[in-house]
């Protein structure tokens, strides 16, 4: 399976806006290299989180996740404003079913897939509700048949409440040329909100009880970071030069950087049970995803000579892997669950968990980019012609932030 990015990359750039780079272009999408780059990072440690090969990797990777919902509420919240701009509305219905086609599909198909290897390898019923939870969506409060799926379902929340409660801004408020002024306000709402919630949850919940997933799952402990990639794409969208001038000295940007890796470090220093992580180090995780994020659209030309030339290359193989982000997290598990399974049957083979750990990186991203090509994509390129995705203007007030080309994306 051949895996390229356009050899005229830098020609094609000299008609772009600044700071737009391409990824591929066979959907005719321009991707921005850099986010890809950030949703390998975090479909990365996800699946590091799972392999349990590495006690760091299995300690830390969780955090993709997190990762993976400060960007969801980046690109999605950016896809909304930059409809309001171009057409002065936000048309609900169609976001929803553009949504729906994205996650649907591919998710559905593995739920199919499951129940077909539940019928074959273990020969009992299926368990309809489980089903019914994922189908629907609700597995983050009733346990499915997957354990990550939870994630798409605080994400399937989240693109409801946020459509609603843009449009409703959008329609409602005087001012044409922002009617989302509010969503610094919101955003500080929801962050307290989920953080109440979370205190909440951990001081009501009998200790007997595993407490764990009712904070890191449940849509209501876990929306703000959604929300805080809400307010950056409003910033970017409507405010950049707050942006600008918050990043437009190199001591700024520094201080945002050690930051940024200071509030990143809390999953270090605590374990993922741990009251303060479930509680406060929630929001410090998603305050420096947001951190990372902002610095990473903005800040450039670290790196100089050889080393510029490694990371460009390295860069252009982790964004290809970005960008096939979705699939890669559905079905890492099945990959994993799968050779678990098969290791127990045939206990004979002891194979340590770093041995596998290869096999498990290689095999999701295999895996993930032939069913992304298989079912993903071809979905998108139908749903691009029933339901053509809008042109977006380029923001012009901050020249390197601002121009960004943002893709349609989540996980």
């Amino acid at each position: 399976m051949r895996l390229a990015l356009r050899p005229d990359i830098n020609a094609a750039r000299t008609s772009l806006p600044v700071g737009v780079e391409l990824t591929n272009r066979r959907r005719g999408d321009m991707r921005n290299k850099r986010l890809d780059i950030l949703r390998c990072v975090a479909v990365l440690l996800v699946i590091g989180h799972h392999s349990n090969a590495f006690p760091i990797l299995t300690k830390v990777g969780w955090v993709g996740v997190d990762l993976f919902f400060v960007l969801s509420g980046f690109l999605i919240s950016g896809l909304l404003y930059a409809e309001f701009k171009e057409q002065q509305t936000i048309g609900v219905g169609r976001f929803l079913i553009r949504r729906g086609l994205k996650i649907y599909p591919a998710f559905y198909v593995l739920l199919l897939g499951t129940i077909i290897a539940q019928l074959l390898l273990f020969k009992g019923p299926v368990p309809l509700r489980p089903y019914l939870f994922e189908m629907f969506f609700i597995q983050n409060y009733h346990f499915g048949i997957w354990t990550h799926t939870w994630s798409l379902a605080v994400e399937e929340h989240f693109y409801i409440a946020l459509a609603l409660l843009l449009v409703v801004f959008a329609r409602l408020s005087p001012a044409r040329a922002n009617p989302f002024r509010a969503i610094p306000w919101i955003f500080v709402f929801v962050a307290f909100a989920c953080m109440l919630s979370r205190i909440l949850t951990i001081w009501l919940t009998s200790p007997s009880i595993f407490r764990t997933p009712w904070v890191m799952n449940t849509t209501h402990c876990r929306v703000d970071g959604l929300f805080f990639g809400v307010f950056i794409g409003y910033l970017y969208h409507f405010r950049p030069e707050a942006i600008a001038g918050l990043l437009g000295t190199v001591r700024n940007r520094i201080a945002i950087g050690i930051l940024t890796a200071a509030l990143l470090s809390t999953c270090c220093f605590f374990s993922r049970d741990d009251k303060f992580l479930l509680t406060y180090g929630l929001t410090f995780l998603y305050l420096g995803f947001g951190g990372l994020l902002v610095l990473t659209l903005e800040v450039r030309n670290i790196l100089s000579g050889g080393g510029a030339i490694v990371a460009s290359r390295i860069g252009r193989v982790c964004a290809v892997i970005g960008m096939y982000s979705y699939s890669i997290y559905l079905w890492h598990a099945v990959l994993i669950a799968a050779t678990q399974v098969f290791l127990r049957k045939n206990s004979h083979m002891n194979v340590p968990g770093v041995a596998l750990f290869p096999f498990y990186l290689l095999g999701s991203i295999a895996l993930g980019i032939f069913f992304a090509r298989l079912i993903e994509f071809p979905v998108l390129r139908f749903r691009d012609r029933l339901f053509p995705k809008l042109q977006q203007p380029a923001v012009r007030a901050a020249p390197s932030f601002a121009s960004a080309t943002v893709p349609d994306g989540s996980l």
